[in-house]
């Protein structure tokens, strides 16, 4: 699916989960456990996935070492990687490619997905209330692949063309 095999890993493990995790009866304290432990696994799904689909776009465009170098440390420092903050890092890569992400992103609310995960993972990880079921996090999950590979197959691909 992904052009990066570790995203792959990643991506079927959760989706294993996601399955254990529909298994259990929907009023089960454990699926309610297991989905927010499933939520910040993907949170950090998205970290990784856009490190990966922007270092390989650096990757395929640098030939300089140092350049590559800066770049992929500074993909590294990505946290909370939600919507506008992709967008944002897609205009820095070439301006052109913010509009069409940004329409992307609001298609079938992609954006809203990628941050409503982000959004939980924080509610999570502070201890506060969060509403999420698997239901709504595999949908969330399989939005904010078609974003992914959106990055990875017209970003990357039209940098490759141009």
């Amino acid at each position: 699916m992904f052009n990066n095999s570790e995203l792959n890993i990643q991506l079927n493990r959760i989706n294993q989960l996601i399955v254990k995790a529909k298994e259990l009866e929907p009023d089960d304290e454990l699926r309610s456990h297991l989905t927010k432990y499933i939520c910040v696994l993907c949170s950090g799904f998205i970290e990784n996935s856009v490190y990966h689909a922007f270092s390989d776009i650096a990757e395929n465009n640098c030939e300089q070492s140092v350049v590559l170098t800066y770049a992929k440390s500074q993909l590294y420092k990505i946290q909370n990687a939600n919507s506008e903050k992709i967008r944002g890092l897609a205009k820095s890569f070439n301006p052109d490619w913010h509009d069409p992400l940004r329409d992307y992103l609001q298609e079938e609310n992609r954006g809203a997905a990628i941050n409503y995960i982000l959004k939980d993972r924080h509610n999570i990880a502070h201890g506060r209330d969060s509403d999420i079921t698997i239901v709504k996090l595999e949908n969330y999950l399989n939005k904010t692949v078609e974003v992914i590979k959106y990055i990875e197959d017209e970003l990357n691909q039209e940098n490759a063309s141009a």
